[in-house]
């Protein structure tokens, strides 16, 4: 609101608080010395406030001045700060500015994941946030990325990082904007190619990831956010699915689940992504996506439940299950984490168990991981995401 008055007052050419009161007065028949006695106002107050030359804004009596004007408060605001001293304004903006960051910015937690640094000026934390995002102004991070997300559903978040989160990630697809055209059936004749490279720790998925981008699907990797349950991400922008990924439980088997998970709702789900811009996996879903039927689809595609049950008999015989991944084409930590799920859904906890046979996921998204949360912006990081994707 006070952005919106001072845009306004900088361009207000109408009468002036002086020249409306003498108008006021001639019309009510009232003296100035009257006025004063009656609202109680000084002459010296008075005079400040009609001739600009008060320090500062007297709110309480600006109020009583509007009364007796008949005009709203915010317009007599608009003509109060017009030719108002420089000082003023800055100190009323940077007021402003404050008040903005910290309602839509979680500024601990951006400072633990490197986005800025702990003793940022105001004018740092401005210009860190407009650089990165591609803004004119931080207040386009309100207006221009809610109405882009937020428009065809009226939902929002109170999560400021989930909201960060959201919007960083659709500005990475605006930006890289994705030139290959998407349909469906390309992606249905591609799914069933992508389980063999989970077998190729380093490259496989950045492999697929250039695959699908080649036949219109963006992928993205991104650190996944502290407190938060978010494995994944759909997007519908421009007429073509976009998808992140994230290291949610630093796993290796999770990231690939991710990925088909992702996919599945692409095949299935997209009419509803489209009407309301994405939908978040891993979190409560309000448009009632459901998520069991992609987590089956992601599940059965890697490993069937009925080749899962043929190798858990010989769970503990590496040679055997590797032998066995062999042959059903997918990495073998794939069918240690399948084991772990199932015997946890039994109420046996293995998850801590076959650690030896799970790859650090850094050989993996080392080529991947360019969409950090450190990097000076968005721009440049989605060039460099585009030119990693083409092929």
């Amino acid at each position: 609101m006070i952005d919106n008055i001072l845009n306004k007052s900088f361009h207000y050419d109408g009468p002036s608080i002086e020249d409306l009161f003498k108008e006021k007065l001639d019309q009510s028949g009232l003296t100035k010395t009257q006025f004063e006695k009656l609202s109680g106002m000084e002459r010296r107050s008075l005079d400040a406030i009609l001739d600009k030359t008060s320090k500062q804004t007297d709110i309480i009596k600006l109020l009583k001045l509007a009364e007796f004007l008949e005009i709203d408060f915010n317009e007599l605001l608009i003509i109060h700060f017009k030719d108002r001293p420089v000082e003023e304004i800055k100190e009323l903006q940077s007021s402003m500015d404050i008040t903005f960051i910290n309602k839509f910015f979680d500024l601990k937690t951006l400072t633990s994941l490197g986005f800025i640094k702990k003793n940022d000026s105001l004018e740092t934390l401005k210009e860190r946030i407009c650089a990165f995002f591609a803004l004119d102004s931080i207040y386009d991070y309100d207006r221009e990325l809610n109405d882009a997300l937020y428009s065809r559903t009226k939902k929002s978040f109170s999560d400021k990082m989930k909201d960060f989160w959201i919007k960083s990630s659709y500005k990475y697809f605006e930006l890289i904007d994705n030139p290959n055209e998407y349909y469906r059936q390309n992606l249905v004749d591609l799914i069933p190619k992508i389980k063999p490279y989970t077998q190729n720790v380093e490259n496989g998925l950045l492999t697929v990831c250039q695959a699908l981008y080649n036949i219109g699907v963006t992928v993205v990797f991104q650190p996944s956010l502290p407190k938060t349950q978010l494995r994944g991400a759909t997007f519908f922008i421009d007429n073509k699915p976009c998808i992140v990924i994230t290291d949610f439980n630093k796993n290796y088997t999770t990231i690939w689940f991710a990925l088909i998970h992702e996919l599945s709702h692409v095949l299935f789900d997209l009419d509803t992504i489209e009407k309301t811009s994405y939908h978040l996996s891993g979190e409560p879903d309000l448009f009632l996506i459901q998520e069991d039927k992609a987590n089956e689809f992601a599940s059965e595609y890697l490993l069937s439940s009925e080749k899962m049950r043929y190798i858990e008999k010989m769970i503990h015989n590496k040679f055997m299950v590797a032998k066995f991944a062999k042959e059903c084409q997918i990495h073998p930590c794939i069918i240690y984490a399948q084991y772990q799920w199932r015997q946890s859904e039994l109420g046996n906890d293995y998850w801590g168990a076959f650690k030896e046979h799970f790859p650090n996921i850094t050989k993996t998204t080392k080529n991947l991981n360019v969409a950090n949360w450190d990097v000076e912006s968005i721009k440049k990081a989605s060039l460099r995401i585009k030119e990693l994707l083409t092929v």
